[in-house]
């Protein structure tokens, strides 16, 4: 199978661009409203309901804000896919335990986006930053 895709090896470093800016993206699109006052607030009452501290609430919105932004530029990415694998395994966590959800269930608590967001951030942590980056420009 492999020599089937090896011609396609040396688009790797674009297929990283594209993850990087599609998935910072949503999750700038995501985490900004939670930058607001009316936002955070909701978002802490959510976690709280959660009987989770809603200090993580505002850690997760300046995550997925300024992470998503660190994303798109292609700024230390491994190190930011990190802490966005560490935040979606915590949410899948946080909703299987709480919430009793499974993975996929049509109008029911469900994981499958946390999960989808989580192995995007792990393939990014493997592949890097990509192609036309900050970190391509510093050589990291």
């Amino acid at each position: 199978m492999t020599l089937v895709l090896e011609p396609l090896l040396p688009y790797t470093p674009y297929l990283a661009l594209l993850i990087r800016v599609l998935v910072g993206a949503s999750l700038v699109i995501h985490g900004y409203p939670k930058m607001g006052k009316t936002g955070r607030e909701q978002a802490i009452g959510f976690m709280k309901s959660m009987s989770v501290p809603g200090g993580a609430a505002v850690a997760a919105a300046i995550l997925e804000f300024f992470g998503g932004l660190f994303l798109i530029a292609g700024f230390i990415v491994p190190i930011v896919a990190l802490f966005f694998a560490i935040e979606f395994a915590a949410i899948i966590v946080m909703k299987k335990r709480k919430m009793n959800a499974v993975y996929i269930s049509p109008g029911k608590p469900n994981y499958e986006i946390d999960a989808t967001y989580l192995f995007l951030s792990l393939v990014m942590l493997v592949l890097g930053a990509g192609a036309i980056s900050i970190d391509a420009l510093l050589g990291l």
